[in-house]
Protein backbone atom coordinates (compact mmCIF):
# COMPACT_ATOMS: atom_id res chain seq x y z
CA UNK A 1 0.00 0.00 0.00
CA UNK A 2 1.89 3.52 -0.64
CA UNK A 3 1.89 6.54 1.76
CA UNK A 4 1.18 9.65 0.78
CA UNK A 5 1.67 12.97 1.96
CA UNK A 6 -1.52 14.89 1.32
CA UNK A 7 -0.68 18.14 2.29
CA UNK A 8 2.81 19.65 1.89
CA UNK A 9 3.68 22.96 0.15
CA UNK A 10 6.44 24.39 -2.45
CA UNK A 11 8.37 27.24 -1.36
CA UNK A 12 8.78 29.44 -4.87
CA UNK A 13 11.33 31.81 -5.60
CA UNK A 14 10.42 35.17 -4.47
CA UNK A 15 10.61 36.36 -8.33
CA UNK A 16 8.48 33.36 -9.65
CA UNK A 17 5.96 36.10 -10.74
CA UNK A 18 8.18 38.24 -12.32
CA UNK A 19 9.69 35.62 -14.54
CA UNK A 20 6.48 33.30 -15.68
CA UNK A 21 3.42 35.99 -15.72
CA UNK A 22 2.16 36.71 -18.95
CA UNK A 23 3.85 39.88 -20.41
CA UNK A 24 0.46 41.44 -20.38
CA UNK A 25 0.36 41.74 -16.57
CA UNK A 26 4.22 42.60 -16.09
CA UNK A 27 4.48 45.19 -13.62
CA UNK A 28 1.15 43.66 -11.51
CA UNK A 29 2.56 40.48 -10.49
CA UNK A 30 3.20 39.70 -6.68
CA UNK A 31 6.60 40.53 -5.59
CA UNK A 32 8.68 40.45 -2.52
CA UNK A 33 10.73 43.68 -2.35
CA UNK A 34 12.65 45.92 0.39
CA UNK A 35 10.70 49.14 1.59
CA UNK A 36 12.60 52.32 0.88
CA UNK A 37 11.86 53.75 3.96
CA UNK A 38 12.36 50.55 6.95
CA UNK A 39 14.12 48.63 5.11
CA UNK A 40 12.21 45.40 5.66
CA UNK A 41 10.45 43.66 3.38
CA UNK A 42 6.98 44.14 1.92
CA UNK A 43 4.82 41.99 -0.09
CA UNK A 44 3.42 44.19 -2.97
CA UNK A 45 0.40 43.15 -5.49
CA UNK A 46 -1.21 45.21 -8.33
CA UNK A 47 1.33 47.46 -7.04
CA UNK A 48 -0.18 47.46 -3.35
CA UNK A 49 1.50 46.60 -0.10
CA UNK A 50 -0.83 43.05 0.94
CA UNK A 51 -2.06 43.71 4.48
CA UNK A 52 -0.66 40.59 6.10
CA UNK A 53 1.10 40.07 9.63
CA UNK A 54 4.84 40.73 9.93
CA UNK A 55 6.35 39.73 6.39
CA UNK A 56 9.94 38.36 7.48
CA UNK A 57 8.29 36.54 10.16
CA UNK A 58 5.86 34.98 8.11
CA UNK A 59 8.83 34.28 5.43
CA UNK A 60 10.33 32.33 7.96
CA UNK A 61 7.79 30.72 9.33
CA UNK A 62 7.22 28.94 5.77
CA UNK A 63 10.38 27.38 5.45
CA UNK A 64 10.47 27.35 9.81
CA UNK A 65 10.20 23.31 9.44
CA UNK A 66 11.54 21.40 12.79
CA UNK A 67 13.28 24.33 13.83
CA UNK A 68 9.99 24.81 16.73
CA UNK A 69 10.89 21.24 17.81
CA UNK A 70 14.22 22.57 18.19
CA UNK A 71 12.69 24.69 20.62
CA UNK A 72 12.83 27.89 18.35
CA UNK A 73 9.47 29.95 18.24
CA UNK A 74 8.49 32.77 15.77
CA UNK A 75 10.95 35.40 17.18
CA UNK A 76 13.97 33.38 16.54
CA UNK A 77 13.83 31.55 12.99
CA UNK A 78 15.83 31.34 11.07
CA UNK A 79 14.84 34.28 8.14
CA UNK A 80 17.19 33.46 5.93
CA UNK A 81 16.46 30.26 4.59
CA UNK A 82 13.49 31.41 2.64
CA UNK A 83 15.55 32.50 -0.24
CA UNK A 84 18.13 29.50 -0.25
CA UNK A 85 17.20 27.56 -3.69
CA UNK A 86 17.72 24.60 -2.10
CA UNK A 87 13.46 24.44 -1.74
CA UNK A 88 13.34 24.01 -5.84
CA UNK A 89 15.50 21.10 -5.92
CA UNK A 90 12.73 18.27 -6.51
CA UNK A 91 15.79 15.41 -6.68
CA UNK A 92 16.51 16.21 -2.72
CA UNK A 93 12.41 17.02 -1.94
CA UNK A 94 12.23 13.22 -3.18
CA UNK A 95 15.17 12.17 -1.55
CA UNK A 96 13.56 13.38 2.03
CA UNK A 97 10.27 11.31 0.91
CA UNK A 98 12.68 8.04 0.57
CA UNK A 99 13.99 9.36 3.73
CA UNK A 100 10.55 9.43 5.37
CA UNK A 101 8.65 6.33 4.18
CA UNK A 102 6.78 8.28 1.89
CA UNK A 103 5.74 7.46 -1.86
CA UNK A 104 3.92 10.42 -3.17
CA UNK A 105 3.59 14.29 -2.21
CA UNK A 106 1.08 16.21 -2.92
CA UNK A 107 2.00 19.78 -3.49
CA UNK A 108 0.28 23.81 -2.26
CA UNK A 109 1.82 26.78 -2.88
CA UNK A 110 2.69 29.28 -0.69
CA UNK A 111 2.69 32.54 -2.07
CA UNK A 112 -0.50 31.80 -3.28
CA UNK A 113 -1.71 31.51 0.11
CA UNK A 114 -0.92 34.91 0.17
CA UNK A 115 -1.89 36.69 -2.75
CA UNK A 116 -5.39 35.43 -2.35
CA UNK A 117 -6.45 37.67 -0.13
CA UNK A 118 -5.20 40.83 -1.92
CA UNK A 119 -6.29 40.39 -5.71
CA UNK A 120 -9.43 41.77 -6.63
CA UNK A 121 -9.34 41.36 -10.33
CA UNK A 122 -10.32 37.77 -12.10
CA UNK A 123 -7.94 38.67 -14.64
CA UNK A 124 -5.09 39.21 -12.66
CA UNK A 125 -5.66 36.55 -10.11
CA UNK A 126 -5.62 33.99 -12.99
CA UNK A 127 -2.60 35.21 -14.64
CA UNK A 128 -1.13 34.38 -11.10
CA UNK A 129 -2.54 31.30 -11.06
CA UNK A 130 -1.49 30.35 -14.65
CA UNK A 131 2.32 31.45 -13.45
CA UNK A 132 2.59 29.35 -10.90
CA UNK A 133 1.11 26.39 -12.58
CA UNK A 134 3.42 26.33 -15.46
CA UNK A 135 6.02 26.85 -13.05
CA UNK A 136 4.78 23.86 -10.46
CA UNK A 137 4.38 21.17 -13.21
CA UNK A 138 7.93 22.25 -14.98
CA UNK A 139 9.58 22.13 -11.74
CA UNK A 140 7.78 18.81 -10.81
CA UNK A 141 8.35 16.90 -14.47
CA UNK A 142 11.48 14.78 -13.72
CA UNK A 143 9.31 13.02 -11.20
CA UNK A 144 5.51 12.72 -12.08
CA UNK A 145 4.94 9.51 -10.65
CA UNK A 146 6.04 10.87 -6.99
CA UNK A 147 5.12 14.59 -6.55
CA UNK A 148 1.78 15.82 -7.77
CA UNK A 149 1.52 19.96 -7.53
CA UNK A 150 -1.94 20.98 -6.64
CA UNK A 151 -2.94 23.39 -9.64
CA UNK A 152 -3.75 27.01 -8.30
CA UNK A 153 -7.20 27.69 -9.48
CA UNK A 154 -9.13 31.11 -8.82
CA UNK A 155 -12.87 31.02 -9.01
CA UNK A 156 -12.96 34.56 -9.57
CA UNK A 157 -13.85 34.04 -13.39
CA UNK A 158 -15.39 31.00 -14.11
CA UNK A 159 -14.64 31.74 -17.64
CA UNK A 160 -11.07 31.81 -16.91
CA UNK A 161 -11.09 29.01 -14.34
CA UNK A 162 -12.49 26.27 -16.85
CA UNK A 163 -9.70 27.25 -18.72
CA UNK A 164 -7.43 27.06 -17.01
CA UNK A 165 -8.38 23.49 -15.44
CA UNK A 166 -8.07 22.39 -18.99
CA UNK A 167 -4.89 23.35 -19.54
CA UNK A 168 -3.32 22.23 -16.28
CA UNK A 169 -5.43 19.09 -17.02
CA UNK A 170 -3.58 18.32 -20.23
CA UNK A 171 -0.21 18.67 -17.81
CA UNK A 172 -1.03 15.61 -15.91
CA UNK A 173 -2.73 17.50 -13.07
CA UNK A 174 -4.92 15.58 -10.62
CA UNK A 175 -5.92 17.77 -8.10
CA UNK A 176 -6.44 21.57 -7.54
CA UNK A 177 -6.02 24.01 -4.39
CA UNK A 178 -8.90 26.53 -4.32
CA UNK A 179 -8.81 29.27 -1.81
CA UNK A 180 -10.92 28.38 1.13
CA UNK A 181 -12.27 32.51 1.09
CA UNK A 182 -15.40 33.75 -0.01
CA UNK A 183 -15.73 35.43 -3.38
CA UNK A 184 -18.03 38.37 -3.90
CA UNK A 185 -19.89 37.45 -1.14
CA UNK A 186 -20.75 34.42 -2.98
CA UNK A 187 -20.73 30.79 -1.40
CA UNK A 188 -18.90 28.02 -3.16
CA UNK A 189 -22.53 26.73 -3.74
CA UNK A 190 -23.59 29.74 -6.01
CA UNK A 191 -24.32 28.86 -9.59
CA UNK A 192 -22.01 31.09 -10.72
CA UNK A 193 -19.30 28.40 -9.61
CA UNK A 194 -21.24 25.42 -11.75
CA UNK A 195 -19.33 25.36 -14.80
CA UNK A 196 -15.99 25.04 -12.61
CA UNK A 197 -17.56 22.32 -10.53
CA UNK A 198 -18.75 20.49 -13.67
CA UNK A 199 -15.63 21.08 -15.33
CA UNK A 200 -13.36 19.52 -12.35
CA UNK A 201 -15.78 16.46 -12.60
CA UNK A 202 -16.21 15.73 -16.07
CA UNK A 203 -11.55 16.12 -16.33
CA UNK A 204 -11.77 13.96 -13.20
CA UNK A 205 -9.62 15.78 -11.13
CA UNK A 206 -10.51 16.62 -7.39
CA UNK A 207 -10.69 19.67 -5.14
CA UNK A 208 -8.43 20.65 -2.05
CA UNK A 209 -9.92 23.09 -0.41
CA UNK A 210 -6.66 25.42 1.72
CA UNK A 211 -6.37 27.79 4.03
CA UNK A 212 -5.73 31.20 2.94
CA UNK A 213 -4.66 34.41 4.24
CA UNK A 214 -7.65 36.83 3.76
CA UNK A 215 -9.01 40.21 5.65
CA UNK A 216 -12.67 38.36 6.42
CA UNK A 217 -11.50 35.06 7.90
CA UNK A 218 -13.73 33.62 10.56
CA UNK A 219 -13.11 35.45 13.10
CA UNK A 220 -12.03 38.66 12.12
CA UNK A 221 -14.66 41.00 13.26
CA UNK A 222 -13.48 40.48 16.91
CA UNK A 223 -10.27 42.26 15.88
CA UNK A 224 -11.29 45.18 13.86
CA UNK A 225 -8.77 48.21 13.75
CA UNK A 226 -6.01 46.05 15.25
CA UNK A 227 -4.09 43.48 14.75
CA UNK A 228 -4.45 40.36 16.70
CA UNK A 229 -1.22 38.55 16.23
CA UNK A 230 -0.36 35.82 14.31
CA UNK A 231 -1.49 32.81 16.02
CA UNK A 232 -5.37 34.11 16.34
CA UNK A 233 -5.20 34.59 12.97
CA UNK A 234 -3.49 31.21 12.25
CA UNK A 235 -6.21 29.48 14.74
CA UNK A 236 -8.91 30.56 12.81
CA UNK A 237 -7.80 30.34 9.23
CA UNK A 238 -8.59 26.82 10.03
CA UNK A 239 -12.02 27.01 10.24
CA UNK A 240 -12.13 28.91 6.59
CA UNK A 241 -11.98 25.29 4.67
CA UNK A 242 -14.90 24.08 6.73
CA UNK A 243 -17.19 26.88 5.97
CA UNK A 244 -16.52 26.56 2.38
CA UNK A 245 -17.15 22.65 2.48
CA UNK A 246 -20.45 23.21 4.39
CA UNK A 247 -22.18 25.93 1.58
CA UNK A 248 -21.01 23.48 -0.74
CA UNK A 249 -23.06 20.72 1.00
CA UNK A 250 -25.83 23.07 1.71
CA UNK A 251 -26.25 24.70 -1.50
CA UNK A 252 -26.40 21.83 -3.25
CA UNK A 253 -23.32 21.32 -5.25
CA UNK A 254 -22.49 17.78 -4.35
CA UNK A 255 -25.95 17.05 -5.32
CA UNK A 256 -26.05 18.23 -8.84
CA UNK A 257 -21.95 17.11 -9.47
CA UNK A 258 -22.38 13.72 -8.08
CA UNK A 259 -19.05 12.70 -8.87
CA UNK A 260 -16.93 15.14 -7.38
CA UNK A 261 -14.02 14.52 -4.86
CA UNK A 262 -13.53 17.23 -2.27
CA UNK A 263 -11.09 17.63 0.84
CA UNK A 264 -10.25 20.26 3.32
CA UNK A 265 -6.97 20.88 3.67
CA UNK A 266 -5.18 22.21 6.45
CA UNK A 267 -8.25 21.79 8.64
CA UNK A 268 -7.85 19.39 11.05
CA UNK A 269 -10.08 16.41 11.73
CA UNK A 270 -11.46 17.18 14.86
CA UNK A 271 -14.67 19.28 13.92
CA UNK A 272 -15.81 16.14 11.72
CA UNK A 273 -18.42 14.78 14.29
CA UNK A 274 -20.01 17.73 15.14
CA UNK A 275 -19.91 18.87 11.62
CA UNK A 276 -22.04 15.59 10.59
CA UNK A 277 -24.10 15.43 13.78
CA UNK A 278 -25.20 18.98 13.62
CA UNK A 279 -26.10 18.98 9.93
CA UNK A 280 -27.94 15.46 10.04
CA UNK A 281 -29.85 16.44 12.94
CA UNK A 282 -31.14 20.03 10.95
CA UNK A 283 -31.65 18.28 8.13
CA UNK A 284 -34.47 15.78 9.17
CA UNK A 285 -36.87 19.04 9.94
CA UNK A 286 -35.08 22.10 7.85
CA UNK A 287 -33.48 20.45 4.90
CA UNK A 288 -36.32 22.13 2.64
CA UNK A 289 -34.38 25.22 3.53
CA UNK A 290 -31.51 23.87 1.82
CA UNK A 291 -30.82 23.00 -1.21
CA UNK A 292 -29.93 19.35 0.03
CA UNK A 293 -31.55 16.23 -1.02
CA UNK A 294 -29.92 14.17 1.74
CA UNK A 295 -28.28 13.98 4.64
CA UNK A 296 -24.59 15.35 5.37
CA UNK A 297 -23.54 11.87 6.04
CA UNK A 298 -23.81 10.59 2.57
CA UNK A 299 -22.30 13.45 0.99
CA UNK A 300 -19.79 12.79 3.55
CA UNK A 301 -19.24 9.06 2.48
CA UNK A 302 -19.55 9.28 -0.90
CA UNK A 303 -17.92 13.02 -1.98
CA UNK A 304 -15.68 14.61 0.69
CA UNK A 305 -11.99 13.37 2.51
CA UNK A 306 -10.63 15.00 5.44
CA UNK A 307 -6.90 16.05 5.61
CA UNK A 308 -5.69 15.14 9.34
CA UNK A 309 -2.16 16.32 11.45
CA UNK A 310 -0.43 13.25 12.11
CA UNK A 311 -0.43 14.41 15.91
CA UNK A 312 -4.48 14.84 16.40
CA UNK A 313 -5.59 13.34 19.77
CA UNK A 314 -9.16 13.44 18.59
CA UNK A 315 -7.89 11.94 15.39
CA UNK A 316 -8.71 8.46 16.37
CA UNK A 317 -12.14 9.10 17.88
CA UNK A 318 -13.13 10.56 14.65
CA UNK A 319 -12.33 7.72 12.71
CA UNK A 320 -14.12 5.58 15.52
CA UNK A 321 -17.36 7.69 14.99
CA UNK A 322 -17.12 8.49 11.07
CA UNK A 323 -15.33 5.27 9.81
CA UNK A 324 -12.03 4.66 8.01
CA UNK A 325 -12.61 5.37 4.12
CA UNK A 326 -12.48 9.71 4.39
CA UNK A 327 -9.66 10.57 6.18
CA UNK A 328 -5.93 11.10 5.28
CA UNK A 329 -2.55 12.72 6.66
CA UNK A 330 -0.61 15.68 5.93
CA UNK A 331 2.61 16.83 7.29
CA UNK A 332 2.80 20.36 5.74
CA UNK A 333 6.29 20.26 5.21
CA UNK A 334 8.06 22.89 5.04
CA UNK A 335 5.90 24.85 6.98
CA UNK A 336 7.01 25.59 10.96
CA UNK A 337 3.40 24.62 11.47
CA UNK A 338 4.04 21.18 10.14
CA UNK A 339 5.25 17.88 11.49
CA UNK A 340 8.68 16.18 11.54
CA UNK A 341 8.48 12.46 10.86
CA UNK A 342 4.97 12.68 10.03
CA UNK A 343 4.12 9.16 9.08
CA UNK A 344 5.72 7.86 11.59
CA UNK A 345 4.00 10.31 14.33
CA UNK A 346 0.64 9.20 12.46
CA UNK A 347 0.96 5.13 12.98
CA UNK A 348 1.60 5.89 16.54
CA UNK A 349 -0.97 7.95 17.21
CA UNK A 350 -3.46 5.67 15.13
CA UNK A 351 -1.93 2.26 16.72
CA UNK A 352 -5.41 1.69 18.80
CA UNK A 353 -6.91 1.03 15.55
CA UNK A 354 -7.10 -1.81 12.96
CA UNK A 355 -3.40 -2.00 10.78
CA UNK A 356 -5.68 -2.34 7.64
CA UNK A 357 -7.42 1.22 9.08
CA UNK A 358 -4.01 2.41 9.43
CA UNK A 359 -2.48 1.85 6.34
CA UNK A 360 -6.11 3.14 4.49
CA UNK A 361 -5.15 6.37 5.60
CA UNK A 362 -1.95 6.40 5.01
CA UNK A 363 -2.04 5.80 1.48
CA UNK A 364 -5.46 4.50 -0.08
CA UNK A 365 -7.70 6.97 0.69
CA UNK A 366 -5.63 9.98 -0.56
CA UNK A 367 -5.04 7.29 -3.48
CA UNK A 368 -9.21 7.48 -3.72
CA UNK A 369 -8.99 11.35 -3.85
CA UNK A 370 -6.46 11.46 -6.34
CA UNK A 371 -7.76 9.14 -8.66
CA UNK A 372 -4.82 7.39 -8.46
Amino acid sequence: MPVIDGDSHFVEPLDLFETYIDPAFRGREMRVEQDAGTGRLRILTDGRPLQLVDVETLLAAVVGYGQKEAGRDLNTFDRYLVTSDQWQDMDARVRFLDTEGIDHQVLYPTLGLLWEGGVEDPALADALCRAYNTWAFELCAGHKDRLFPAAHISLRDPRLAVAELERVAKLGCRTIFVAAAPVGGRSFGHPDFDPIWAAVQDLDLSVGIHLVGHPHYTGSEWYQGQDPGFMFVTMNVIQDPRMALTTMVYDGVLERFPRLRVATIEAMVGWVGEWLERLNYRFTYMGHTSQMKRPASEYFARNIWINGDPEEKMFPLMVRFAGDSRFFVGSDYPHAEGFTRPMDKARELLSSLPTTTVDKILGHNAQQFLGL
